[in-house]
């Protein structure tokens, strides 16, 4: 059941997908006219399932079939686990009603609870979860070893079995030779509407529909398939006798249309929550209709078929709102301030406010490529990529292969450039992972060519820092571009003295700058199609913003601070600190005068003093050079100075100016990194990189 806020009428039509199910598992005109259950309730509304299952295939396995690589598999297996969890919690929550309902039994053999398990779901609901899982798990499997067009033939071959055992059992299913295999398979499942029959056809379609991505709603079209799957309903159910009827032979047809339309239909009204919503309504419906099904003996009422669903539905949609509003009032809190020592809050925000800014720097057709190594400049890269990717940044750099891999791995979708070293052993990984490498020199690339892997790269150009990249030689890179193994998709630079504004810098960057313009002419001069370009860095986006390649990377200024507070910069930007640090104070002591405190000699009291010992020392990225220069910590608007020299685990802080400050308080270390670099004698970049791992994270 996955969604997408970007298309209006699938998350909207959920809600009513899900009251259909509703609708299915009550008979609405039973008690006024079965014909009307027959074409509408088992006929029309058989539309609800197939409908969840061409959501997942068109959000999941559609991005999948056109990029088959890690980044899209984890999200299938992201599902697949929230599925798993999701159907193993409602197992255990309907047993007692499985139990009552004679579906599970204590004499159940292991052959039948499998069964159960695997095909028919141990509620009469429940066989959803198991068709989805086992669906999804062949519908990649026919991707990745047939294309999505053999896929799709295959998966319809399947359901045309399916509905040989279904709605045209009895006009299909005794056929000389056709019998025993039903036989067999009804030994296995009950119903041929699971995972291996049903469900690929509806995700496979969802997959083609992605990858068409028309515009066309083709209502005519889907008028004659609903009047002919009305036809085929009642010619079904008038002329044989239906052993189930969730497969339609004009069903799949019907959904490919309508599916079509609810990608452009705008409805006219809006649901809120409505994955939430619609999991809650299918999952504890038959939980209401148990109880009006016991409170119906007491109440003559509700056996009116239209009421009891009338009943049913009203009472899942105030019992899923119930639940709702319990989770959001009383949502587990996992770590409280209280537990921590010191702490680590990321501001995703600030972060958001930061990238407002940057792309106000920068021209149209400039994108961001933000730089997430050494952990996001320790402002954790998973939780800034996941943020940034919301905000419409598709393309970021590491430093190292594992950064990228830890990045894949909790993830992040986005395109990812390593700018660092990766050795040839490794080559496999960048192909697995899908990741983009620099070239770093002649002899880099001809390792990374020679293991036969198809790797992605971008040419790291040395235009004059002299430290990493390949020299500007034409014809040298030519050959790069030609090995058979390697696809560069991209060249880049770096700026050596961007951040400095006087004449020998700015000499050196645009002597910089020239080489690199010149190189790129050079190279379409040949013919050689050298991608995408990038050159800016922090400092290259303040101090040369007239500069216009396809993307910047921006870092420091990304986790809202310029390397050193008084750097002087061609554009003034609002930054925002995305880190901020806060300690525990863990003890209080009045110490006299004269006293000295902390090591060394150092510090005396020149006076008595209330002494405070806070939880965090330099192994937590505090910088020892901290020590007696007049730092200043903070408690709600206070100033504490630090005293003593900093500690590897403890601050010791002089609290005289604060009467109110208790044990167990969390005092402010650093909101603004500049200021902790500035009295450190260093630049912002190394204090928020040297943060400790023993800091605990908040958001």
């Amino acid at each position: 059941m996955y969604s997408n806020k970007n298309n209006e009428g699938i998350e909207q039509f959920r809600i009513l997908a899900a009251i259909m199910i509703v609708a299915i598992h009550t008979f609405p005109f039973a008690s006024l006219n079965p014909e009307l259950d027959n074409l509408v309730t088992l006929t029309l509304f058989r539309v609800a399932v197939p409908f969840f299952l061409m959501v997942t295939g068109y959000f999941l396995l559609g991005s999948f079939a056109c990029e088959p690589y890690y980044p899209k598999l984890w999200k299938i297996k992201q599902h697949l686990w929230k599925l798993l969890k999701i159907y193993g919690m409602a197992i255990i929550f309907y047993l007692p009603l499985s139990f009552y309902n004679g579906t599970l039994r204590l004499s159940s053999t292991f052959f039948q609870l499998v069964k159960r398990l695997f095909f028919d779901g141990t509620m009469y609901h429940l066989w959803y979860f198991p068709a989805a899982i086992i669906g999804l798990m062949l519908g990649v499997l026919m991707i990745r070893f047939l294309s999505l067009p053999k896929s799709f033939i295959l998966s319809v071959f399947l359901y045309l079995i399916g509905v040989g055992g279904d709605s045209c059992y009895k006009v299909f299913g005794h056929l000389p030779g056709i019998k025993n295999f039903y036989k067999v398979g009804f030994k296995l499942f009950d119903y041929t509407r699971n995972g291996l029959f049903f469900a690929p056809i509806f995700l496979i379609f969802g997959a083609v529909i992605y990858q068409k991505r028309k515009k066309n709603q083709h209502i005519f079209l889907l008028t004659c398939s609903l009047v002919a799957l009305l036809m085929e309903s009642f010619l079904l159910h008038h002329f044989t006798r239906v052993r189930h009827d969730s497969m339609y032979l004009t069903l799949p047809i019907v959904m490919y249309f309508f599916f079509s339309f609810l990608l452009n239909w705008q409805p006219p009204f809006k649901f809120s929550q409505t994955k939430e919503k619609t999991l809650g309504i299918y999952l504890l419906h038959p939980l209401v209709i148990a109880l009006i099904y016991f409170v119906g003996k007491v109440v003559p009422i509700f056996a009116n078929s239209l009421l009891n669903f009338l009943f049913v539905l009203l009472g899942t949609i105030l019992l899923t709102n119930f639940l709702l509003s319990l989770k959001r009032k009383f949502k587990p809190v996992i770590k409280t301030f209280l537990a921590l020592r010191a702490v680590k809050i990321i501001s995703t925000e600030n972060l958001a406010k930061n990238v407002q800014a940057i792309s106000s720097c920068i021209s149209e057709k400039t994108e961001i490529m933000a730089i997430l190594k050494a952990n996001a400049y320790e402002s954790e890269a998973v939780i800034c990529g996941r943020k940034l990717e919301k905000l419409g940044v598709n393309f970021f750099a590491v430093a190292t292969l594992q950064e990228a891999i830890d990045l894949r791995r909790a993830g992040v979708q986005g395109e990812i450039l390593i700018l660092g070293y990766t050795a040839q052993a490794q080559a496999k990984m960048l192909q697995k992972y899908h990741l983009i490498q620099a070239i770093i020199s002649i002899k880099h690339a001809y390792e990374l060519n020679q293991q036969q892997k198809n790797i992605r790269c971008h040419l790291k150009i040395d235009t004059g820092m002299h430290r990493l990249g390949l020299d500007s030689d034409v014809n040298l890179l030519k050959k790069i571009y030609q090995m058979k193994h390697l696809t560069c998709e991209g060249i880049f630079s770096h700026l050596g003295s961007a951040d400095a504004l006087d004449e020998q810098s700015v000499k050196r960057t645009k002597r910089q700058i020239q080489t690199f313009d010149t190189l790129l002419k050079d190279l379409k001069k040949l013919g050689i199609d050298y991608g995408v370009t990038h050159l800016q860095a922090s400092y290259g986006i303040l101090n040369y913003p007239e500069l216009n390649y396809d993307y910047v990377r921006p870092g420091i200024i990304l986790y809202g601070a310029l390397s050193l507070p008084n750097d002087q910069t061609k554009l003034k930007i609002d930054l925002h600190p995305v880190v901020k640090i806060k300690a525990k104070l863990i003890s209080i002591k009045n110490i006299i005068a004269g006293e000295f405190v902390g090591y060394g000699l150092d510090a005396c009291l020149k006076q008595n003093t209330k002494v405070g010992i806070a939880s965090i020392g330099y192994a937590d990225g505090v910088p020892r050079a901290l020590s007696n220069t007049g730092f200043k910590l903070f408690y709600k608007k206070a100033e504490i100075p630090q005293i003593g020299r900093v500690c590897m685990d403890l601050l010791l802080l002089d609290l005289s100016a604060v009467s109110d400050i208790q044990v167990g308080e969390m005092i402010t270390v650093m909101t603004h990194s500049e200021t902790v670099a500035e009295k450190s004698g260093t630049i912002t970049n190394e204090i928020l990189t040297g943060l400790g791992a023993r800091l605990e994270i908040k958001q």
